[in-house]
């Protein structure tokens, strides 16, 4: 390509969509990599490597020389989600059709705020959404919206919950701000939820202490008998349950709240129930695994994260409600965006969202879906539950290594026998200092723990057993 300028603007006819791919091309070949979950390079050597790239040139460079550029310093020095001794976090190898929708997404470049800068794109997502609702058990009345992230989702549905007890004392909290009740109101949630849930209360005004961590049993799901004497004793101090939230998929242990239970006495205190399924959602998809998450038809809100166990491109979350027309508690029009005078049929998103201008990735979702259908994604997720299973197994039976908890889902806790927290800290450092293996690192119960969680299609037996030895060889036992 020149360096004239009107030959990378992106125009979609045919000399523009032929420039494109051949500048695809190129892109594609930059991914090219020697192997390995990531390279060894010291954080102060990557500093000063990326540092050295010249940002914004007086007179620019080719595509060519810039994209083999990123290949040498950026992507070849990257995190490789594929590999399989990646396995420290939620962090998926991607698939095809969303990886190459992703072209489309930004090529078509459709803004998801209003009707008339994405008319079929809004119409994609609306039937997402209700597809999506309809698969976790709501009726025809749920909708949702696509979010950025697990911590958007649970944004999004907490500000609901907020303003629902707002309007049954007849506060529209939006407009006038906190009333002198919400000093008193109260969000409920296990101590293995996500930060994410306290993170909310603070941005809601409410603070992180409204937020009360409920105690866990000794697998990690909410305790219920702590659960009715927390909600008990708040009612005794004049204290305002105002949302419940039950968890489907720990973070680190993976296992589901008793979401029916919660449900239930949500319903009873007329508490708000939302349920972050970020990673556990796409049990949905699967006859075997579906009934981990009995009782999630009962909330008003679920945050599913279609970037982790569906396999997507980051970024790509929603938020699914059981009533879509209560995103209308969100609701603020404009003078040039969500006016109020729409024509019959038109949805500006916008008023569903706490972004503006957002990014159309419902579309590779709907493409990945389409074409795997939902038996392969379930078979997919059946797979990765039952090696995580076969790992743990491994595990238990090592002299050297101890299980946490049965594993869940996709994650298997760890530790070594008789190893202190910072011997186990060392022993993750290293590993990932040499590129030998992204391990996770955690805390459950005030101690420190190793874990793997899987999230590679593509593993098998053998590599479980082959990070299990690369660990245990990395003890020195």
């Amino acid at each position: 390509m020149s360096h004239d300028w009107r030959d990378y603007v992106v125009t979609i006819d045919d000399q523009g969509l032929s420039t494109l791919a051949s500048a695809a091309a190129l892109a594609i070949e930059s991914l090219k990599r020697p192997s390995g979950p990531r390279s060894n390079l010291t954080p102060t050597e990557l500093h000063e490597l990326v540092w050295s790239m010249e940002i914004c040139p007086e007179t620019g460079q080719e595509l060519a020389t810039v994209l083999r550029e990123l290949g040498q310093t950026v992507w070849s020095h990257a995190v490789v989600p594929s590999d399989t001794a990646t396995v420290a976090h939620l962090h998926p190898p991607t698939l095809v059709p969303g990886v190459v929708t992703e072209l489309a997404v930004a090529a078509s470049n459709q803004s998801m705020d209003s009707w008339d800068q994405a008319p079929s794109a809004t119409e994609v997502e609306l039937h997402l959404m209700q597809w999506l609702a309809l698969l976790v058990g709501f009726l025809d009345d749920g909708s949702g919206v696509m979010t950025s992230g697990g911590t958007a989702s649970n944004l999004l549905g907490l500000t609901l919950a907020r303003s629902s007890a707002a309007k049954k004392i007849d506060v529209d909290v939006l407009k006038t701000g906190l009333p002198a009740q919400a000093s008193g109101w109260r969000i409920l949630c296990s101590d293995q939820a996500h930060f994410s849930v306290q993170r909310a209360a603070a941005q809601l005004g409410l603070g992180r202490d409204a937020v009360l961590a409920v105690a866990s049993e000794p697998r990690g799901t909410m305790s219920i008998d702590a659960l009715d004497e927390t909600l008990e004793k708040i009612s005794h101090e004049g204290l305002t349950p105002i949302a419940l939230v039950g968890t489907a998929g720990t973070t680190d242990l993976g296992v589901v709240d008793p979401l029916k239970d919660i449900g239930e006495r949500a319903a009873r205190y007329g508490a708000w129930f939302h349920v972050d399924a970020a990673v556990a959602g796409a049990f949905l998809l699967s006859d075997q695994l579906r009934p981990r998450l009995s009782g999630i038809e009962l909330a008003d809100s679920v945050t599913i994260d279609f970037h982790k166990l569906w396999w997507q491109p980051f970024n790509a979350s929603a938020l699914v409600l059981r009533d879509g027309g209560l995103f209308d508690l969100l609701r603020v029009t404009s003078r040039y965006l969500d006016r109020g005078d729409e024509l019959e049929g038109m949805v500006n998103l916008v008023g569903r969202s706490l972004d503006t201008s957002r990014r159309f990735d419902a579309a590779k979702v709907v493409a990945t879906l389409a074409t795997l259908g939902r038996r392969s994604m379930a078979s997919m997720l059946e797979y990765l539950v039952d090696l995580t299973t076969f790992a743990g197994a491994a595990i238990d039976a090592h002299p050297a290594l101890e299980l946490v908890a049965p594993p869940a889902s996709v994650m298997c806790v760890f530790r070594v026998k008789g190893a202190s927290d910072d011997e186990l800290r060392a022993i993750q450092q290293r590993l990932l200092a040499r590129g030998e293996m992204v391990l996770g690192r955690t805390t459950i119960r005030g101690r420190a723990a190793l874990k793997f969680t899987f999230m590679n299609p593509l593993a098998t037996r053998d590599d479980v057993e082959q990070l299990i030895a690369v660990v245990v060889k990395e003890i020195g036992v």
